[in-house]
């Protein structure tokens, strides 16, 4: 348990692991540091009852915005610690699986546990028939890893091409290719996504990178690559930039992870998720990123967005998305025109019933669906709003307890978001699932299109933006180097108050965070 300063008498002594701290002057002595605008200082008791382990814990405010000047070195560098990490997991770490199934560093962020084998191949699996839907004959990757994409596109293409900042994944993977028939029609190269001026220009059918933008620093840096990559597709063919993570469902995600080490107080609590989103160490997109970058490419394009295919519910279908940017000129007529039409959940249509009575009345027509509820999403949403009233923990537990895991524990207020694939299927239609164009983490926009079993070769422009788009790029992202300059700032803040303070009152720890919570 925790006691706030709230509950604290400021003027008082109390004792911590047998020495006597006067509340009042701990806090003035961190709030005199001139980068320090509040703080509030917490005890921390330990829960087994044992005085040695408890803690005095003060909660900082910066006296200015958490982040690192955004400069070219400042990314090199945010690249190369990624490449660090991924250097040790691809070299010391051992292989989880053969080529094209060897998972190693997939893990959930809800339990820390590797993310089970059954649903990283449908993962996998999912975004392969994405990617050969294109029916690409050149193919170049950029983030090959272990090589779970290549190994099931490769051996259906004429050449494959990719890359991967980390010399040791390719050593590995060249290493393997050495065994399959397939093997000399791929090219293996070590580089950065930033390093793509050796390759020809107009030339792919499709430039894949799949699983890899959540590690670039900043949403420029993203605008850079895409923009380059639609350069190296050869006019009509594609760029597809898959498992993006949301921007928009951030929140949400960062209660369901932080939900069971919640503080008892609900201004804490709630102050502990706006940090950890504030300082979220991985880059996160709004949709509307990839709308804007396709808007100010020379000649445009169509941007097909969709929500992941799954029938596990789990952080990779939740919280994340594929973008495919078509450059033009486009083949054939396109998917979604101006006889559309377009229904709103909970007005026009509630149910599965309801629909399909509506598909038959517009027979060879397509039909958007607008506003739907996304069931793998609505608990965690739902969480986060419970956090920003300030509800307790044990609500939001019980809100979290609700999730579905997968397409078997279906939700009663919503269908999921496979079964309007299963209702396409079944009515000669194709279902294509993007995220609303109202904006809301929750909810979905369903196409309905005419069409066969394989769905349409062409893109299908489903995803409106949630509003005009800008220029500003940094508005559809989040910032990663927050998360290395909140570090930087408790770690500089603990050295100097080490030299000025006496050392029974210097806390035990400091967690920055954007206000005092009082």
């Amino acid at each position: 348990m925790s006691t706030p300063f709230s509950e604290l008498d400021p003027s008082a002594a109390i004792e911590i692991r047998g020495r006597a701290v006067r509340i009042d002057e701990a806090r003035r002595l961190i709030e005199a540091h001139p980068q320090v605008a509040a703080a509030r200082l917490e005890v921390r008791r330990s829960p087994s009852g044992v005085s040695a382990a408890d803690r005095l814990v003060a909660h900082v405010v910066p006296d200015g915005p958490l982040a690192d000047r955004r400069t070219p070195e400042a990314e090199v560098k945010r690249v190369r610690d990624w490449k660090a990490i991924y250097e040790w997991v691809y070299g010391e770490m051992p292989e989880a699986g053969g080529l094209g199934d060897d998972f190693v560093g997939w893990h959930s962020s809800y339990d820390g546990k590797p993310i089970e084998r059954e649903q990283m191949r449908e993962w996998r699996d999912a975004t392969v028939r994405r990617v050969l839907s294109l029916r690409p004959r050149r193919v170049l990757e950029i983030g090959v890893g272990t090589g779970l994409l290549m190994a099931n596109i490769a051996p259906h293409v004429e050449s494959y091409t990719a890359t991967d900042f980390s010399p040791t994944a390719i050593d590995r993977l060249r290493n393997k290719l050495a065994e399959v028939e397939w093997g000399d029609r791929v090219e293996l190269l070590v580089g950065r996504a930033d390093e793509l001026s050796g390759l020809p220009t107009s030339h792919y059918d499709v430039v894949v990178c799949n699983s890899v933008v959540q590690y670039f620093p900043n949403a420029g840096y993203l605008a850079d690559m895409v923009t380059a990559a639609l350069g190296m597709a050869r006019p009509g063919g594609a760029v597809f930039i898959g498992d993006v993570r949301n921007l928009r469902t951030l929140p949400a995600f960062r209660t369901a992870v932080l939900a069971p080490e919640l503080p008892a107080d609900p201004v804490q609590a709630r102050a502990a998720v706006e940090l950890s989103t504030y300082t979220e160490r991985e880059l996160a997109v709004d949709p509307d990123l990839f709308a804007a970058v396709l808007d100010s490419f020379p000649g445009g394009g169509t941007l097909d967005l969709r929500i992941k295919r799954a029938v596990h519910h789990n952080e990779l279908s939740r919280h994340r998305y594929d973008a495919v940017l078509h450059r033009a000129p486009l083949t054939g007529e396109p998917a979604v025109g101006a006889d559309t039409v377009e229904l709103a959940w909970g007005d026009h249509v509630a149910d599965l019933s309801a629909l399909e009575t509506a598909l038959a009345a517009e027979p060879g027509r397509p039909v958007r669906v607008t506003g739907v509820p996304n069931v793998r999403l609505r608990h965690e949403t739902e969480a986060a709003r419970l956090l920003e009233a300030l509800a307790g923990r044990e609500r939001i537990a019980a809100e979290l307890a609700r999730k579905p895991a997968a397409l078997d524990a279906p939700d009663p207020e919503a269908p999921d978001p496979e079964e309007f694939h299963a209702l396409a299927d079944r009515l000669g239609r194709i279902a294509v699932l993007t995220w609303a164009a109202s904006g809301a983490p929750d909810l979905l926009d369903v196409l309905l299109l005419p069409g066969g079993p394989d769905g349409p070769v062409g893109p299908v422009a489903a995803y409106r933006p949630a509003g005009p788009l800008t220029g500003d790029l940094s508005r559809y992202a989040n910032d990663p180097s927050r998360s290395v300059a909140a570090t930087a700032f408790v770690t500089a803040l603990r050295s100097d108050l080490a030299a000025t303070m006496p050392p029974e009152s210097l806390p035990d720890a400091f967690i920055a965070q954007l206000d005092s919570g009082e």
